[in-house]
């Protein structure tokens, strides 16, 4: 099954049809994306702007996929104000009952509807361990006991977010999201990650545009989620305030920034146009460029620093990362110089089918690819219901004059041959 996913990012939007195929291998059949105006930090802002800029993508799709129609889409979330808050839900079974999946299914659904504030929404609830009668377990269904807890993580954030996106579509008539919209981080986890450094304990760092996001793992599920409202853009504006547009800047940035000092040993002077006509060159030294770039991104990650450092699990898996910040130059020496914790870049390809593309292995498709992968196992385990048979047609009562003759004449010799045998009784025809 051909699946058509999208990724809403900080500034850009992006689409991919892609195929699971058996080993959970993505066959990537094509990606179409372009920068937005109407989504700022993962929030739509125009919904009219990204339901044009939707529909313009997913037509292009059609046709570098050589789709015939492509009529849903599985949005992954991100949004600077998603947060992570924990919750207990206790029942009493009475005396040596036993655990029923209903009954720990009504456990999570309580989560949706306890965790009630104005303007907040519950986008996911992450079961993290059950209890019965204080005895820790993952999957409590089977067992006999007197009291079970559950422990969850709830995911929340501002209502407004699905309100805007149910704006989105309202606009794009023949194009519908599936009701299932996983956590951005969660696909990037199923792109990235592995079970056992799930188990294990890892930090997963997105640095993205406008945002960063950690998500920390451990004992098999996402156990902390971060956003901060900064990222690789306002390094670059920092740059840009040499005097030089925001375009040099950044290319300046990928072509010779780093993100240690220490790491220039060699200082260079780079002349780069000057954003008011009629002026010199502005001279940029390399050395003061990394002091520029790595005082924003100590910034940007404090944050994080500080929930790493605070966080009760062991990270032995260290730190991953991922998104389109984390090509920059040096930025893995960054991490762990800062946090003495090992590092490694995120790399989905393995997650590839061979044939695919490898400039699909580029780590701006690392959230998609995951997206498809989660949409796969929810379809999987929640397959749409048979569809229903469509109605015979009536069978038609209507007789020729021919049929109606012979009915006639059939109907006539029943009755003729019924008198012969009453007459046979008693020598008379009856009345």
């Amino acid at each position: 099954m051909i699946q058509v996913v999208t990724d809403m990012g900080s500034s850009r939007i992006a689409v991919m049809a892609a195929e699971v195929l058996e080993g959970r291998q993505v066959r990537v059949l094509s990606v179409e994306s372009k920068p937005s105006k109407g989504v700022r930090y993962g929030f739509v802002e125009q919904p009219s702007k990204v339901a044009y800029d939707i529909g313009e993508l997913v037509r292009q799709l059609q046709n570098s996929a050589r789709l015939p129609e492509a009529r849903q889409l599985c949005v992954s979330l991100n949004a600077k104000t998603m947060k992570q808050v924990p919750l207990r839900v206790t029942r009493s079974l009475g005396f040596g009952r036993t655990v029923t999946a209903p009954l720990v299914d009504g456990m999570l659904e309580e989560c949706y509807t306890k965790f009630n504030q104005p303007e907040v929404a519950v986008y996911d609830v992450i079961p993290l361990c059950y209890e019965l009668d204080g005895t820790r377990m993952d999957d409590p269904v089977g067992r006999k006991g007197n009291e079970l807890r559950g422990t969850y993580h709830i995911i929340v954030g501002n209502a407004s977010i699905r309100e805007e996106l149910g704006r989105v579509f309202e606009r794009t008539a023949a194009i519908k999201p599936y009701d299932y919209m996983p956590l951005g981080v969660e696909a990037l986890s199923a792109a990235l990650l592995d079970d056992g450094e799930r188990e294990a304990g890892v930090a997963l760092v997105n640095l993205g545009d406008t945002t960063t996001t950690l998500a920390v793992y451990a004992q098999g599920a996402l156990q902390q989620l971060l956003v901060v409202p900064l990222g690789g853009r306002h390094i670059t504006h920092d740059i840009q305030e040499l005097g030089i547009s925001e375009a040099n800047a950044e290319r300046l940035k990928r072509l010779t920034g780093v993100a240690l000092k220490r790491l220039v040993t060699s200082p260079k002077r780079v002349n780069v146009p000057a954003v008011e006509e009629g002026t010199a060159d502005v001279q940029v030294r390399t050395d003061f460029l990394a002091t520029i770039i790595e005082m924003r991104l100590a910034e940007m990650m404090d944050p994080i620093f500080k929930a790493l450092e605070q966080s009760p699990f062991p990270l032995e898996a260290g730190i991953v990362l991922a998104g389109g910040g984390a090509k920059l130059d040096g930025v893995a020496d960054f991490m762990e110089e800062y946090t003495g914790l090992p590092v490694r870049f995120g790399d989905h390809s393995p997650r590839l089918s061979d044939g695919t593309d490898e400039r699909y292995a580029d780590p701006a498709y690392a959230q998609l690819v995951g997206t498809a992968l989660l949409l796969h196992d929810y379809l999987a385990e929640n397959p749409a219901p048979p569809k229903p048979e469509p109605p015979k047609p009536a069978k038609n009562n209507k007789r020729g004059w021919r049929e109606k003759i012979k009915g006639v004449v059939i109907d006539l010799f029943s009755d003729d041959q019924y008198l012969k045998n009453e007459e046979n009784k008693d020598g008379k025809r009856p009345e």
